[in-house]
Order: structure tokens, then C-alpha cells, then sequence
């Protein structure tokens, strides 16, 4: 640890992170003053205006006068990348809280977690009694979701931060590494410009199958995302409709898909690239299987066969895409049933989408070399093995950054949950699943999740949103560099 503190440069590095941080704010600024539009439709709600104007203008500000120097910056390291996209995560959930404790009446602790869970496309709540709030609010917590579905990085790259070393850095800190252009701005906007268009193929599809406007737009949002926050209590199955099941249904598979292959479907205007796709090809396995037993689970505990099958997609296909919307209550579930859909939760979506998880295409590399160590056991020596998945090759190291990946993602899992098994005096399977859920990004629940929690239960939650969210590596260099760099800068002082 000592050895590492000696190769960083207190100074460069607070300068970077300091602009870099400052552009990504003023994104977050902007993202606070669209609520406001929601006074021209709700007057009796214009009161609530100023817990989202005044925090958005401060954070513009705040953004401006932190990256007053942005254009003075070269170059920028990994390292910096992934702290300065580590601590956006924490200080936009931060600052995001003014309208759940202004509105809502909630503390500190709560309103925190219902921000990061917001950002981070989680959608676990410390919320009930949701139809009772105002329109504002729940809209704040859907677009929330929607922005972190492409993330806060991709959204300043799109709008803010200039072509170059650092909008590169940012980009691949926030766990992303798919190009659909050369240039990496231009592949922000493409991803940016389908999402907006699938958001509102969903608020069409909803609203011509029954939903309000609001509703339409909120899960629209939040389905595409990923996110999976309602309005309602009861997620989606407040609407009890199979036809609005099935729009979600498309929406969440349609968020857990890689962008490039949404691209390539509009380019081609064919459905082929989906379907060869060997992330959704490996999504369509796993949740075969997944489906026949849980609706096996269900039809043990007395459920009719129609339901639990309608039961049984409508949860496997929200846990593998990390969506979290809900048609039943969970917690009655076989212990069976949650532990399959714990598991799906933490396979996740594929690489490149706003799904969390592991990823498919980890899954599916970690199977795949296996059978290419046996080949390499049983062929002769010095034959070449292609290491290559679907349309995607990889090399040695790929294999080992994914094998590390993958225990490190575990074993961080295991913690929580022996945690959460301990404090909260649950079983083991219930515990799984609330910190697979959040470490998934997912947001379903088995009733654990509440305002009634202890504290530090609630802040192992936020910590596993978080560091899900950016796929671990980069909040554990920022822990590392928080951990070097303080010292450091108390002594200058």
C-alpha cells in the first residue's frame, strides 16, 4: 500500500478529478430541472419546485466553477478516470436527496439510499404508500433510473465533457467498453438517441394498452432502464394485466440487450443481430430452466398452473435483465423459487446494456474456458485454441480479468450476505437474494428492504448498489486512493 502512495501525485491528481467531477455535475444540474416542467401539468404542485431548481442550480454551479480549468487537462490516467466516476456515484446520490427529505419528510439515511438506488438502476425503496406523493417526485425517481440506466459518464459525454483522452478514461471507468463508432462522442449519441426512441416505443405501447400518460412515462422509464421504481405499491401487478406484463417484458429484454446490437437491428432493419447475439442467446438458456422451476416452486405451494407460469416469466425475466418490477409478492415464495431468481440476478444482462450483474458474456466466457482447458489437456502440444465466443474474441488475460472479476464480485456477495444473515436474523436464501439484489442493481425484494431496517444495514445496501454499479474495480481504487491520498493531503496542509 505504502509502496503504491509513492507513484501518485497528490497534486495532478486532485486537479483532474476536481474538473472532471465539475463536468459531470453540470449534467446532474440539468437532470434536476426537468422535473420542474411538471409544475405547467400539476399547478397544485408548483410548491415543490424549489427543491429541485435550487439544488439543480447549485450543482450547475458548483459544476462550473470545479471545471473552470477542464480545458487545461492533457491527458488523464485510468486511475483518475475511475475515482473521479466512483465519487459522482456517491456525490450525485448526495445531492439528490433534497427532494425526498424536502417533499417526502424522510431522513437523511433513507433519502440517500432511495437516490442511490435511483441512479444506480436498483429500484429497492424505502418508500410505501407511493400513489400519495406528488407527481414531481415519483417523476424525480423515475428519470433518476433512466439517466443511470446509461449512466451519469455517458450522459455528460453526450452532452459536455469534449472529445478526447478524458471523455475515454470516464467512459471505461463506468464499466463500459462497447464502441459502436470509432469516434467514442459519437457512439454516446447514437446509444443515447435509440435509448430515447425505445423509451418512447414504451410510453406508446403502455398508453394504447391502458396505462395514464404519468404511469406510461414513469415505467417506460424505469423499464427500460432497468430500474424497475413504480409509482405503485404493487410495481406492475397493480395493473393486473398480461398485455402491460408483455410490454414490460419486451422493455426489460430490450434494456439487457447490448447497445451495438440494438445499432445493428436498426441499421440492417432485420431482427438477425439479435438473435445471433450469444449474450441473448445465453440470456434465452439460463431462463428456460429458470422459468419451468420456479413455476414448479410455486405449483407446490397451491398455485394454479396458468399463474404460476405467468408468475414464473414475468420474475425470471426481471431478474436476468436486473429490473426489478414485480407482478406477486416474493416473500410467499419457495424458498425454491427466490433462490432461482437470486441466481438470476446475479448472471444479469449482457455486456454493454443498463443491466447489472455479472454479465452474460462473463458467464459465458467462464463456461467456454473450461472447455478450453480440457482441449488444451487432451490436444497436442503447441495447438492453437481460438478463444472465441459468438463474435467476440478474447485473449489470455481477458479470461483471467474475468475469472478475478467474477470471485471478486462473489466474495464481496458472500460478505453481505453473511452480514445481512447475522443482523437481520434471516435465512440464508432471504439474505442472498436482498444483497444480490443490490449488488445486481435488480430491486426486487422479499420483504427485507425497509425503512424499518437498521442503519448500517441500510448502508451495506448503498454500498452494494455501488459498488455493482461500477463493477467493483473502480470503487475499490477509489477506496485505495481515498485511503493513500488523505494522509497525504492532511500533511500538506
Amino acid at each position: 500500500m505504502l509502496e503504491l502512495g509513492k507513484h501518485i501525485n497528490v497534486s495532478d491528481d486532485l486537479f483532474v478529478v476536481k474538473n472532471l467531477i465539475g463536468s459531470i455535475l453540470q449534467g446532474v444540474g440539468i437532470a434536476y430541472l426537468f422535473p420542474v416542467l411538471l409544475g405547467w401539468f400539476y399547478p397544485d404542485e408548483v410548491s415543490h419546485v424549489l427543491y429541485f431548481a435550487i439544488p439543480g442550480a447549485l450543482s450547475i454551479l458548483l459544476g462550473a466553477w470545479l471545471a473552470r480549468h477542464m480545458g487545461s487537462i492533457e491527458d488523464v490516467n485510468l486511475r483518475q478516470a475511475m475515482i473521479s466516476a466512483a465519487f459522482v456515484w456517491l456525490f450525485a446520490s448526495f445531492i439528490s436527496v433534497v427532494p425526498f427529505m424536502g417533499i417526502a419528510g424522510m431522513s437523511f439515511i433513507d433519502s440517500y439510499f432511495e437516490s442511490m438506488s435511483a441512479w444506480t438502476g436498483t429500484g429497492l425503496t424505502m418508500m410505501t404508500h407511493l400513489e400519495a406523493y406528488p407527481h414531481m417526485l415519483l417523476f424525480w425517481r423515475a428519470w433518476m433510473q433512466w439517466l443511470g440506466g446509461i449512466g451519469i459518464v455517458l450522459v455528460a459525454l453526450t452532452v459536455l465533457i469534449r472529445p478526447g483522452v478524458a471523455a475515454a478514461r470516464l467512459y471505461r471507468a463506468e464499466a463500459r467498453s462497447e464502441r459502436i463508432l470509432p469516434n467514442l462522442v459519437n457512439t454516446s449519441k447514437i446509444i443515447f438517441e435509440i435509448y430515447l426512441f425505445l423509451t418512447l416505443i414504451g410510453i406508446y405501447l403502455y398508453y394504447l394498452n391502458g396505462m395514464s400518460l404519468f404511469d406510461a412515462v414513469v415505467h417506460a422509464m424505469t423499464g427500460l432502464g432497468t430500474g424497475g421504481m413504480s409509482n405503485h405499491d404493487l410495481s406492475i401487478g397493480f395493473f393486473n394485466s398480461p398485455s402491460i406484463e408483455a410490454v414490460t417484458i419486451f422493455l426489460m429484454i430490450m434494456g439487457a440487450v447490448n447497445f451495438t446490437v440494438h445499432y445493428r437491428m436498426f441499421v440492417n432493419r432485420h431482427l438477425k443481430p439479435f438473435f445471433d447475439d450469444i449474450q441473448v442467446r445465453y440470456m434465452f438458456v439460463f431462463l428456460l430452466p429458470a422459468i419451468l422451476l420456479i413455476a414448479y416452486s410455486l405449483l407446490g405451494i397451491g398455485s394454479p398452473v396458468g399463474e404460476s407460469l405467468r408468475e414464473a416469466v414475468f420474475h425470471s425475466v426481471s431478474a436476468i435483465t436486473c429490473t426489478g418490477f414485480g407482478i406477486a409478492d416474493l416473500s410467499r415464495y419457495p424458498e425454491l423459487g427466490k433462490f432461482i431468481i437470486a441466481v438470476l440476478m446475479v448472471i444479469g444482462g449482457g455486456a454493454g446494456s443498463t443491466a447489472g450483474g455479472i454479465k452474460l458474456i462473463r458467464v459465458t466466457l467462464m463456461y467456454e474456458s473450461l472447455k478450453w482447458t480440457l482441449q488444451q489437456a487432451i490436444l497436442p502440444r503447441g495447438a492453437v485454441i481460438k478463444r472465441k465466443v459468438g463474435n467476440y474474441v478474447f485473449t489470455e488475460e481477458d479470461v483471467q480479468e474475468v475469472m478475478s472479476f467474477t470471485m471478486t464480485y462473489i466474495a464481496i456477495l458472500l460478505v453481505g450476505t453473511i452480514y445481512t444473515m447475522v443482523r437481520m436474523k434471516a435465512t440464508l436464501v432471504d439474505s442472498l437474494f436482498e444483497v444480490a439484489s443490490a449488488q445486481g442493481n435488480v430491486g426486487l425484494s422479499v420483504g427485507l428492504t425497509s425503512a424499518a431496517m437498521p442503519p448500517d444495514m441500510k448502508v451495506l445496501l448503498i454500498l452494494h448498489m455501488w459498488i455493482g454499479r461500477l463493477e467493483i474495480f473502480s470503487t475499490l481504487v477509489f477506496i485505495i486512493s481515498v485511503l493513500l491520498l488523505f494522509p497525504r493531503v492532511v500533511r500538506v496542509r
